[in-house]
């Protein structure tokens, strides 16, 4: 069985993580360990198959996925019930790299539902004895997710920092400001040593990378796009102008790809591949 393949797995747990947000855990038959950042193809028979990060994983074959109710395949998602089965493809795409040297400023930026992979990379990460600095950002209190885990990695030495456009929770703003705050006092040298991570709205990403440019930082975002196949058929997810692919060569990309991508933080493309502004 290939990654591309579609397989019916049980759901075993639902957790209502927020307002219209749910994580589905199943039991995955697959010998093929997902790493941080990849995602599957889940299908929902009779209403269509969409791309998921994955949010979670253990060493007995556990896998997660979050979902946003945002559309008719999710909101079909989010009516199933534990022992209802769905159908996933994958794990697909690349990753989030691991820095080599632990002693890096490791910052994991998440907006909304982008604090999936990330939730995956952080537990990655503290199993291998990184210490990270956690920056979540969402439009109101009741968007916020993960929470009580997060929170866990702020008492593991690592930092956990979170902000609302509305200030009903956390600092008031948004997540670049606190990141900009963090690493005002840097010197050029602790610039050079930090790496971001990022996934979210992809105005916020667009900021984020041009802060790290600025500053010579490393920097890798996970980029969302419409996708009908995951597997590079169907084009829609393809990025002007190098025609790089999102579910083949993302969706992480590093800083000197997105340097290249006239359509970062631009454009995106709708059902019939026709460009349209983010």
């Amino acid at each position: 069985m290939t990654e591309n393949t579609i397989h019916m797995v049980k759901i075993n747990r639902i957790i209502n993580e927020c307002k219209d947000v749910k994580t589905f855990m199943f039991h995955n038959s697959k010998k093929t360990k997902p790493k941080p950042g990849q995602f599957v193809m889940v299908w929902v028979p009779g209403v269509d198959e969409i791309p998921m990060s994955i949010s979670a994983y253990d060493d007995a074959n556990n896998w997660a996925i979050t979902i946003k109710k945002v559309g008719d395949c999710t909101e079909a998602l989010h009516n199933l019930k534990i022992n209802d089965f769905l159908g996933v493809r994958g794990p697909l795409g690349n990753s989030f790299n691991k820095p080599v040297n632990k002693n890096m400023n490791i910052f994991l930026i998440g907006g909304g539902i982008g604090m999936a992979p990330l939730r995956f990379l952080a537990y990655d990460l503290n199993i291998s004895g990184y210490e990270f600095t956690i920056i979540q950002g969402a439009k109101v209190e009741s968007n916020l997710i993960f929470m009580d885990e997060l929170y866990e990695h702020d008492h593991k030495n690592s930092e956990f920092h979170v902000c609302t456009d509305d200030g009903s929770y956390g600092e008031q703003g948004v997540t670049t400001d606190i990141f900009e705050k963090l690493i005002k006092d840097y010197t050029s040298e602790q610039l050079r040593n930090t790496v971001v991570y990022s996934c979210g709205p992809e105005t916020m990403l667009f900021k984020l990378f041009q802060i790290c440019r600025k500053h010579n930082i490393e920097f890798y975002a996970s980029l969302e796009r419409i996708m009908r196949c995951g597997c590079g058929i169907c084009g829609l997810c393809a990025l002007d102008p190098l025609g790089l692919l999102v579910c083949k060569d993302g969706p992480v990309f590093d800083s000197k790809q997105l340097n290249k991508i006239e359509d970062f933080g631009k454009f995106k493309r709708d059902f019939t591949g026709k460009k349209i502004f983010i």
